[in-house]
């Protein structure tokens, strides 16, 4: 069975909170209904995003989604926990699933939007995936999903995209002209984070290589040394015998 360790920033905060919500949810909810609210979510989002070019009022919608998102994403493990009717394996499987799905609708949505470029959505969504997918490698070994990197997690990351909605409701969406022709804030902050996701990656992906290449050294050598004790054992026993035999021998005669 894997556990869990979040080392985001709004833990403090976030856990009591869901915890609360969940102790509050009617009977009749369940974690299955809360992992497709939390999908819908996502789809509401996206689709807002992409409808944007209409309107900026369908930010709010985007915002909204976001919170759905949340509110289901974060809850149904929390309720199947609280009510104690944990499906481990299933929920694993459900979760993962409904989170690419999730990131999938919401950065399509975004590339599709006035507010970022589709290129620059795709390379999102890239490292967004990379970091799941190594996540899910390591746990293979660790039996720990580990959900944040440098305090940085799902919640932050919607988060950041709710204020930037908020400042293009506020301001006006605006753009940088770079020898990679038009950009917006978002595609320059989604570029400096997909490489520093991208040396990070790489770091931690050789630090891990290191550490299973030493344990598996160190545990050839205990098995080789458990071996050759084994071995000495089995030698001492058989001369033992062989020395037992022959003062019954002597003693016979």
């Amino acid at each position: 069975m894997l556990s869990r360790e979040n080392t985001s920033w709004v833990i403090p905060v976030e856990r009591p909170l869901v915890a609360w919500l969940a102790a509050r949810l009617p009977p009749a909810v369940k974690p299955d209904h809360l992992t497709l609210l939390g999908f819908v979510g996502a789809l509401l989002c996206g689709i807002a995003y992409g409808m944007s070019w209409l309107s900026l009022d369908l930010l709010w919608i985007a915002s909204a989604g976001l919170i759905i998102n949340w509110f289901g994403d974060s809850l149904d493990g929390t309720l199947a926990r609280f009510r104690r009717i944990e499906r481990p394996r299933y929920g694993f499987f459900i979760d993962n699933m409904t989170d690419l799905l999730s990131q999938l609708c919401i950065f399509l949505g975004l590339g599709a939007s006035p507010f970022m470029r589709f290129d620059v959505a795709c390379l999102g969504l890239a490292g967004f995936y990379m970091v799941s997918f190594f996540n899910l490698i390591r746990s293979i070994d660790t039996r720990v999903i580990k959900i944040g990197f440098y305090g940085i997690g799902p919640t932050e990351i919607r988060l950041g995209f709710i204020c930037y909605n908020f400042s293009l409701l506020a301001i006006g969406p605006w753009s940088i002209e770079t020898p990679f022709g038009s950009m917006s804030p978002m595609d320059v902050i989604v570029i400096i984070t997909i490489a520093i996701v991208l040396i990070s990656s790489l770091a931690m992906a050789w630090s891990e290589g290191r550490r299973l290449a030493k344990q598996q050294w160190l545990r050839k050598q205990v098995m080789r040394e458990m071996k050759f004790a084994l071995a000495e054992f089995v030698e001492a026993k058989l001369q033992l015998a062989s020395i037992v035999r022959r003062s019954s021998s002597s003693g016979s005669e």
